[in-house]
């Protein structure tokens, strides 16, 4: 036996042998094993398998990108050793082998425990049970596994409701934590809309309107007063409480907000023919309110949640021709493209013309190195057109594409500082004394 097994070189084969043990293989079924090797350790090696040959001939090894192909029961007959003695090999060259087979019978009993309480707790919700086979489990999560089952189980318990309750307070009662189900990232609100699935026999919904409508018809009532969406210049024909709020402010020239409450409970009925821009940035409406826009407006707040999915189905099924408009970056298209897809609308100033029509106006100072600037994380450092940066719906170019223009608009290049102070303007500007603006002397 060679007085060699410590040899540094060597010492990769010693350790993806002890790999395969401790994945459980049996030392009789391991065959050969692949490992990267120095040519100083092919070379040694290949000197104790030559013993293996007929008059002590080298046989060379098979060598690819992937490693070395080592055949183990030769190595072992070479060594001295059968497969018997593979653990004991190793562990004489410096290695430990993990005992793996307790830590993998201990995961199976918690998989085989957890599994089956779910299935006790929650017996007629197999899509349920289903995702939460496919968790992981360990002694570190065990309890909060048990607990999250325990909670969807007192929810099933109650449902469907007698009469509607909002989605905290079933929380609250289920896990004393009115934010355990919100229906965001933390995952446990997809469990809920899951459970729902299951007791009302659905299919999956596919917008976050749809998961909430899922919830509603067991009496769970999610973000219905939080979630809002604000519209300007919108008429509706009904004479329920949401289409009087919109007349109304259509009457006096003001936006108003309507909730996911006011648009499922009393959904307005819009008027037809009505050309609706929706927009990203709430910015866009307060520009729309300077300049006196008269045409409909309303806008998502940059994503598109279940109120803005609620809106755009009413306004789409209501025969309105829908615009729509975003940032020029990949996430606006992203939303861009689901609208039109979805709901039909027209994408307006989002083409590669506009974008690079929008970049060449932007100052020279915003194309210089970013350093001093603060930045956002996430932005990407091109968008589609190729055209470097963002650009943002508040971009001048963009506003007069979707507003049309405006001479007093304070920014225009060819107004200043004395003339725009001196521009007419609507509302609350030129603001009161207490409020005026004093310019720093030179």
């Amino acid at each position: 036996m060679p007085s060699d097994l410590h040899d540094p070189d060597i010492r990769p084969l010693w350790q993806s042998l002890a790999d395969r043990l401790a994945q459980g293989d049996a030392p009789e079924t391991i065959k050969t094993v692949t490992v990267p090797l120095t040519r100083p350790a092919r070379a040694r090696i290949a000197g104790w398998l030559a013993h293996t040959t007929p008059q002590g001939r080298r046989r060379p090894l098979r060598t690819r990108d992937s490693g070395t192909t080592i055949p183990v029961p030769r190595l072992l007959t070479a060594l001295g050793h059968t497969h018997h003695d593979l653990r004991n090999l190793i562990e004489a060259a410096g290695l430990q082998i993990p005992d793996t087979a307790s830590t993998r019978t201990a995961a199976r009993r918690l998989r085989t425990e957890i599994d089956s309480h779910a299935a006790h707790a929650l017996p007629d919700a197999p899509l349920l049970n289903e995702r939460l086979r496919s968790y992981g489990i360990s002694e570190d999560t065990l309890e909060k596994r048990r607990f999250l089952i325990d909670a969807l189980a007192r929810a099933h318990a109650v449902l469907p409701l007698p009469r509607r309750l909002s989605l905290a307070r079933l929380a609250h009662h289920c896990a004393a934590d009115p934010h355990y189900f919100d229906l965001n990232d933390n995952g446990r609100g997809a469990l809920l809309v899951l459970l729902a699935r299951d007791l009302l026999n659905a299919e999956q919904p596919d917008t976050p309107a749809g998961d909430r409508g899922l919830l509603a018809r067991l009496g769970i009532v999610a973000d219905r007063l939080s979630q809002t969406v604000l519209l300007f210049n919108v008429q509706a024909t009904g004479d329920g409480p949401s289409d009087r709020a919109l007349n109304l402010a259509y009457k006096d020239r003001r936006p108003v907000h309507l909730t996911l409450h006011d648009l499922t409970a009393h959904p307005p009925t819009l008027q037809a023919g009505q050309r609706l821009l929706v927009v990203e940035n709430v910015s866009l409406i307060d520009e729309a309110l300077e300049r006196g826009v008269t045409r409909p407006l309303a806008c998502t707040r940059g994503t598109l949640s279940a109120v803005d999915h609620t809106l755009l189905a009413l306004a789409r099924d209501a025969g309105l021709a829908l615009e729509y408009a975003g940032d020029h970056d990949p996430w606006g298209h992203a939303i861009a493209a689901t609208v039109h897809d979805r709901y039909r609308a027209t994408l307006v100033a989002m083409d590669d013309a506009a974008h690079r029509s929008a970049a060449d106006s932007e100052p020279d100072w915003s194309r210089l190195p970013r350093a001093g600037r603060e930045t956002n994380d996430h932005e990407p450092p091109r968008d589609r057109s190729g055209v470097e940066g963002r650009i943002y719906q508040e971009n001048s170019a963009i506003i007069d594409m979707l507003l049309g223009a405006s001479r007093s608009d304070p920014l225009r290049p060819d107004t200043s500082p004395a003339a725009s102070s001196a521009q007419s303007h609507t509302g609350p500007w030129p603001p009161s004394p207490h409020d005026s603006v004093h310019m720093p002397s030179r």
